[in-house]
């Protein structure tokens, strides 16, 4: 993520963003996968760097968008968001990341490039 992040020239993502790295930091503190400082930490993280990033708003169009491709890739309704605002973005060099299998299907489907942002898993012994 860290190499993505760095390489790209624009960093474009929807304001669902912010909310989902808050749930996601506060998933892996209730889960036990980071303490409470770690938490903090990462919190603080994404404030540095949110500034860095383009921010799409959900007007009309892009909520219409969103619901189409979610009716056309079964998509849920933040990926739907996320779906539809690289769309419209229309830049060769696109790459669109997520760590969401059905998201990045989508995506692919579309034309676009993809990066899964999840970590590999370890192949099963």
């Amino acid at each position: 993520m860290r190499q993505l992040w760095d390489d790209a020239d624009r960093l474009v993502t929807t304001r669902l963003t912010y909310v989902e790295a808050a749930a996601a930091l506060t998933m892996a503190e209730r889960i036990g996968r980071i303490s409470r400082d770690e938490h903090e930490a990462g919190h603080r993280r994404v404030v540095e760097l949110w500034p860095e990033v383009d921010v799409l708003e959900l007007d009309k169009p892009l909520m219409l968008a969103a619901a189409a491709g979610a009716r056309r890739h079964g998509l849920r309704g933040s990926y739907s968001v996320h779906f539809a605002a690289a769309s419209p973005l229309d830049d060769d060099e696109l790459v669109a990341g997520a760590g969401d299998g059905r998201l990045l299907e989508a995506w692919r489907a579309e034309g676009l490039q993809v990066f899964d942002t999840k970590p590999p898993q370890p192949a099963a012994s």
